[in-house]
């Protein structure tokens, strides 16, 4: 997506049918709509910033999603009740709202580019109300102790929206390269 607002609300939709979907026993709608986001995000990736490099960004969310939310799970910070469960340790629309999340750094969340301490007071700061909101929807279940389980939570994604910050980075450097490359005479 080019356009931060379009973004922001079609991350907001991802979010929602993610959380809301599982919530009620449908934990596969989320990812599917998070799969229609992501091929509109590629798809209206700008020129000067090849699909490759956005695709990289996505896939690499999705692993580091699905490791970091399975290590919640099995040391019992976090748990799906079975009705919103699809896959293991991590379900699908867990991993898929990572996706989601990684999709609007290169524009509606593209003021945090290159400021990984604000990335890190961000994720620290907004994730504990994102997951604490879906535990009250019914769609996880935060630890036996919910303030601990939060502030694991927060340290999780201090962590790894830096790190999301910066592979969305070297995605758009590497691919800049590669135009500027291109365009070289000669070549």
């Amino acid at each position: 997506m080019t356009h931060p607002l379009i973004s922001f609300l079609a991350f907001q939709l991802c979010w929602f049918a993610c959380v809301v979907g599982a919530s009620r026993g449908l934990p596969w709608l989320g990812p599917v709509v998070v799969a229609a986001f992501g091929a509109l995000h590629l798809w209206a990736t700008p020129a000067g910033r090849p699909r490759a490099g956005q695709a990289w960004l996505l896939g690499l969310a999705a692993v580091i999603g699905y490791a970091a939310d399975s290590a919640l799970v099995l040391t019992g910070v976090l748990s799906f009740p079975p009705h919103a469960s699809l896959g293991w340790p991590s379900s699908a629309w867990m991993v898929a709202l990572w996706v989601a999340q990684a999709a609007t750094l290169t524009s509606a969340m593209s003021w945090m580019t290159g400021r990984y301490l604000v990335g890190a007071m961000f994720g620290g700061l907004s994730s504990p109300f994102a997951y604490l909101a879906g535990a009250r929807l019914g769609a996880a279940v935060l630890g036996p102790t919910q303030s601990a389980a939060l502030v694991v939570i927060a340290v999780e994604w201090a962590l790894a929206m830096p790190l999301l910050l910066w592979i969305a980075r070297q995605a758009n450097l590497s691919t800049r390269r590669v135009v500027l490359e291109s365009r070289t005479p000669g070549s």
